[in-house]
């Protein structure tokens, strides 16, 4: 449940800073704790009641404008004439008024903003409230900026693992498509010897049937030749590779429940092409099961169109709730760099009525 709230608050952080400011305005109309008094008795209101309401109201929109609102706060705190973070720190740690929205200011501004400005505000802070005051909000803004500096080194370590991924996923595909290579550029030497044979025994038919089979096997291997490109590396591997015709033997066997759609006419897809298909249908089932569990159920549709092959894989989400982003894990980094191998495109997100999809786009080489 926690993780849920925060994956939620991180993903809308308007309506998380919405819902903040609403929650301490809401709070502060049924309870005013410093005075102890309520709305019951409008007429027995402080006038910092307001300062500190407006002051709460502001914090909707701390991370859309972080410097704005720190200035607005803290303008409502000194109008307030409450001067001393520490002594109503000190006084009340249950207190939500203005000086708990300037902290909230500050750590927003540590948090989301890599500028030296907040000095000039912390020395504002620093006139009326003391050295101890300054210390309370220069403390809220460190732990932004520590916050900050902790995302954005988790995000370069997991840019780095995704790169990683990549180039071994690279590999991989290199290795495979060795295979089909080799298999056409043998089939072409086996053919030239049969057409050497066939023009010196002056069996025109037989050679033009050699010649043509060479001239197949040479522009096959020419379309996976295309994909090795860029420094793949090509290391041979003895294993057949399976293509889409062997994706319904993948879905009887898979320990999740699938359903396979076949749409579109059926036409015969390159070996390397079939190859990714299958590689693209098998890594969106496995990451199914790691994050749906094996109670899930999933349909795969393969749609054969004019200029693509179509691929949905989506599951109904009946186990496990996901925690991972969309676009995380390495079974997905996979998928993307499959379909963009071939010029096409991949997409994958969970549905709104729950489940999780993915979508790629094969176009015919």
């Amino acid at each position: 449940m926690v993780r849920r709230v925060l994956v939620w608050w991180s993903g809308h952080p308007r309506a998380a800073d919405t819902v903040l400011a609403g929650v301490a305005c809401v709070y502060l109309l049924i309870e005013i704790p410093y005075h102890e008094q309520s709305l019951a008795r409008f007429d027995g209101v402080p006038p910092t009641f307001w300062a500190d309401f407006a002051a709460f109201a502001c914090v909707a929109f701390r991370r859309r404008r972080p410097y704005a609102v720190l200035v607005a706060v803290w303008a409502l705190w000194l109008a307030a004439g409450r001067w001393d973070i520490w002594l109503e720190v000190n006084n009340s740690w249950a207190e939500l008024g203005a000086s708990t929205a300037l902290q909230i200011a500050f750590y927003t501004v540590g948090r989301w903003r890599a500028s030296p400005y907040w000095l000039v505000v912390a020395l504002a802070v620093l006139v009326p409230g003391g050295v101890l005051s300054a210390a309370v909000v220069t403390t809220a803004w460190a732990i932004g900026v520590a916050r900050r500096r902790w995302v954005t080194a988790a995000a370069q370590a997991e840019e780095g693992r995704a790169l990683a991924m990549v180039a071994e996923e690279r590999v991989r595909i290199a290795r495979e498509l060795h295979d089909i290579v080799a298999h056409n550029v043998s089939a072409m030497v086996i053919q030239s010897h049969g057409a050497t044979v066939a023009l010196l025994d002056e069996d025109r038919l037989a050679a033009g049937t050699a010649l043509e089979a060479i001239r197949e096997s040479g522009q096959a291997a020419l379309v996976e030749l295309r994909l090795l490109l860029g420094g793949l590396r090509q290391e041979e591997s003895g294993e057949p590779q399976p293509g889409i015709e062997a994706i319904d033997g993948l879905v009887e066997r898979h320990p999740l429940t699938v359903r396979l759609r076949v749409e579109g006419r059926i036409r015969t897809a390159p070996a390397g092409l079939g190859l990714a298909a299958y590689r693209i249908v098998q890594e969106a089932l496995t990451n199914t099961l790691k994050h749906a569990g094996k109670e899930a159920e999933a349909q795969v549709v393969l749609r054969y169109g004019e200029h693509e092959l179509h691929i949905t894989v989506t599951d109904d989400g009946s186990g496990r709730p996901r925690a991972r982003p969309a676009r995380s894990g390495h079974g997905l980094i996979n998928i993307a760099e499959r379909a963009a191998l071939f010029g096409g495109a991949a997409h994958a997100a969970p549905l709104p009525q729950g489940g999780f999809q993915v979508e790629a786009t094969l176009p015919w080489v």
